[in-house]
């Protein structure tokens, strides 16, 4: 199969190759100069979980970026979405404060709670299954893992665009603590704290707490209720027990406030040009579900997030969810296996009340409700040096949802005035099982083979008496109520080879497959839809030079991206009650690609950063209506390019302290936010932003200090769509951060 397109990738790989290996080239030749330069340290090598066992990072044949504790404290990173800043081909937005998260342009747009995200989220190792949940835990984190692609044999479903692993700070055998503030614009104030300590012979805990507060970033218009806004407060408690050298128990417990002022889109009108349309036959003038046409026009970033649509004016609109966490994990080593046991239970409690103009009306939407899942996995992995290394294991997933919701709208029409309410009572339930396995076998010293299979059952239940539209006595549910019950089975699988060019030098290739279950939407007539899956072939490079001070890492890719889930809202006729969201399958996709990404240590106390991004995603034959044809066109949230760059530098003070000094900017091309059905594109035309930071330690560690800005461009991009109205990324922020430690 040729791929013309991408010929100009490849191109761009072979030569990041062809620098790679003069690279170790040159590192040979130079090796007898740099040994008496032992002031020129080189770069940390990272230890990873992400193919279930420990496994340096430069060693791993798969397309992943690892960002260190350290990394996220010189950034000043403390909000899921600011990880995309360092991260090729991954797009991190929120829309109503829930993440969508697009890796190589795979994502998924159903933020109900029918919808299942495409990127597994986890936190030590432990699936977070709701969206409103997945940014709760960023705090007190020792590194984060991401993997593109399908992760299908060790993540199982809903990995077709990859997974995100925070891996929290465990306890160790230390009596210390830390306290830390942030101040900043927009009356933020930030606070983070943690006690470690040692607790007999064979325990330690952990504690950290963080709170998260900053006053709404746009301006509010003709609103007088409060916008978007947050409050959050996190608590996590580690209690860990070491019994003997491979015999471990972790218990953990955390809980996450989140609070603030409600969810607040701006209108569509504060970016583009056009004539507003909508299917409703009395459309408020100066609003509108979209735009015909739409053209960019940059009216400056006040206008941009101004809420110029009146919302709702109802006091009661707020945001007070809540998620808690109890995970366990045992170790231990049974002869020349290690066994690994994990049990998580995860509650979600929302207590929410939006703003926002959907279809060109103020509404208000009510979400409360209950969602519980609990999460078992069973592993087992060899041990040893012996040339077949595996994993296996047994999942068990199930989760149950119950959720409240209405949303309510006052439409002044030709014919008067009156409420519309779109009354939802739903009930779900979601059941997972795999059993999984991967092997890599050492066909001799310097190459490997790694073959990996699992078999996932997932079975989706659910009922709304509802549905949209109030029952009418004496029946006890709408015309619309739908009972559901689907099943659906799925084999993943990997192929893979990988061989040492050198001992720090390691090619790879692989065939790997990922599934994402099918479901059903929230409307009788709207139906079921299949799971989607993706095949993809990828081939990389990896290696350490210059005495590990250069690490570099390439890779190309192709998907064959079949049966793609994609949601849209829209209006099947002139009367409100038929707005609705539902997912349909598209038809098939293909997306190719290549990465680079860099870090060179410079002049010893200085560390460079590069990351190089394609995409070419695009439908190949997808006619979403008779006379709408999306063939050939882009994928959303998929960039051509992304380029990012960085550089952090440590400066040495006589008095024995270190000023650390950092700056990263990224540069993306456009991208498109799109509703198919209506056959209207958004353009985001391309943008850079930037954040740098400086910050002072005093010769002991004890406490130190940051000066900081974010977003230095003040960028304004548009991160998703409800219809009518935008969600965006965060202003320019800036301030100061302290902390002490002991």
């Amino acid at each position: 199969m040729k791929h013309p397109k991408l010929s100009s990738i490849t191109q761009a790989l072979c030569a990041a190759g062809c620098l790679s290996l003069a690279g170790g080239a040159a590192a040979q030749a130079g090796d007898a100069s740099q040994e008496a330069r032992p002031d020129r340290g080189g770069i940390a090598e990272v230890i990873i979980t992400a193919q279930k066992v420990a496994q340096p990072a430069s060693k791993t044949p798969l397309a992943l970026s690892v960002i260190s504790g350290d990394d996220l404290k010189n950034a000043g990173t403390n909000d899921p979405r600011a990880l995309a800043e360092s991260l090729p081909n991954v797009e991190i937005a929120q829309e109503s404060g829930m993440l969508q998260v697009s890796i190589r342009g795979v994502t998924s747009l159903d933020m109900t709670e029918k919808g299942d995200p495409s990127a597994a989220f986890h936190v030590d190792g432990a699936y977070i299954p709701r969206y409103e949940a997945q940014a709760a835990a960023f705090f007190d984190l020792d590194r984060i893992e991401v993997l593109r692609g399908p992760q299908g044999t060790l993540y199982g479903r809903n990995a077709t665009a990859g997974a995100i692993n925070l891996i929290t700070n465990k306890p160790s055998r230390k009596l210390e603590g830390k306290v830390g503030v942030e101040l900043g614009n927009y009356s933020t104030r930030r606070v983070d704290a943690m006690l470690n300590v040692p607790i007999g012979d064979n325990w330690a805990m952990r504690a950290a707490i963080n709170t998260n507060r900053h006053d709404t970033y746009y301006n509010a218009g003709p609103n007088r209720i409060e916008l978007e806004s947050q409050d959050d407060k996190s608590a996590r408690l580690h209690l860990l027990g070491n019994f003997g050298k491979d015999t471990s128990l972790l218990l953990t417990a955390e809980k996450n406030k989140i609070g603030g002022g409600a969810s607040s889109p701006v209108p569509i009108t504060n970016f583009f040009d056009g004539e507003l349309i909508g299917k409703l036959g009395f459309t408020p003038a100066g609003r509108g579900n979209h735009i015909k046409d739409p053209v960019y026009v940059d009216r400056g970033n006040d206008v941009q997030r101004t809420n110029f649509w009146e919302f709702k004016q109802d006091a009661g609109s707020h945001r007070d969810n809540e998620a808690t966490s109890l995970r366990g994990e045992f170790k231990t080593r049974l002869g020349g296996v290690d066994l690994t046991y994990q049990l998580a239970k995860m509650s979600l409690n929302l207590d929410q009340l939006n703003n926002g103009v959907y279809f060109g009306f103020p509404f208000t939407t009510l979400n409360v409700g209950d969602s519980d899942a609990v999460s078992h996995e069973f592993r087992l992995n060899s041990t040893g040096t012996g040339p077949l290394r595996w994993v296996a294991g047994v999942y068990k997933f199930d989760e149950d949802i119950f959720r409240r919701a209405a949303y309510t709208t006052y439409v002044t029409a030709p014919f008067g005035q009156f409420n519309i309410v779109l009354p939802f009572l739903a009930t779900l339930n979601n059941k997972s099982t795999a059993a999984f396995g991967q092997a890599t076998y050492a066909v001799r010293g310097d190459t490997r083979v790694i073959v990996g299979v699992r078999r996932t059952r997932d079975r989706k239940s659910g009922y709304d008496p509802l549905s949209g539209e109030a029952a009418v006595a004496p029946a006890t549910e709408s015309s619309k109520a739908y009972s559901e019950d689907v099943r659906f089975n799925n084999t993943s699988w990997k192929i893979g080879l990988d061989h040492d060019l050198r001992s720090n030098v390691m090619v790879y290739g692989s065939v790997s497959t990922g599934y994402k279950a099918g479901g059903f939407n929230a409307e009788r007539d709207t139906g079921v839809y299949r799971p989607e899956t993706l095949k993809a072939y990828e081939a990389g490079i990896k290696g350490r030079f210059l005495e590990n001070r250069l690490q570099l890492s390439a890779n190309v890719f192709h998907y064959a991206y079949e049966d793609q889930q994609l949601t849209t809202t829209t209006c099947r006729t002139n009367d409100p009650a038929s707005c609705h969201s539902f997912t349909a399958n598209a038809a098939n996709s293909e997306v190719d690609g290549a990465e680079f990404e860099g870090q060179l240590r410079v002049f010893g106390d200085g560390t460079l950063r590069a990351s190089l991004a394609f995409t070419d995603a695009k439908y190949k034959q997808y006619h979403p209506t008779a006379t709408i044809d999306f063939s050939g066109q882009k994928l959303d949230r998929a960039p051509t390019s992304t380029v990012g760059l960085g550089y952090t530098h440590h400066f040495a003070v006589a008095n024995g302290g270190e000023i650390t000094a950092s700056v990263n900017t990224r540069h993306s091309t456009s991208y498109y936010i799109s509703d198919p059905v209506e056959g209207i594109r958004y353009r985001q035309p391309s943008y850079w932003k930037s954040d740098a930071s400086i910050g002072y330690a005093n010769p002991d560690g004890t406490w130190n200090v940051q000066l900081f800005v974010k977003n230095i461009e003040d960028t304004v991009k548009i991160e998703s769509r409800v219809p009518g109205s935008f969600f965006l990324n965060d202003p320019r922020t800036y301030g100061v951060r302290a902390a002490y430690n002991f």
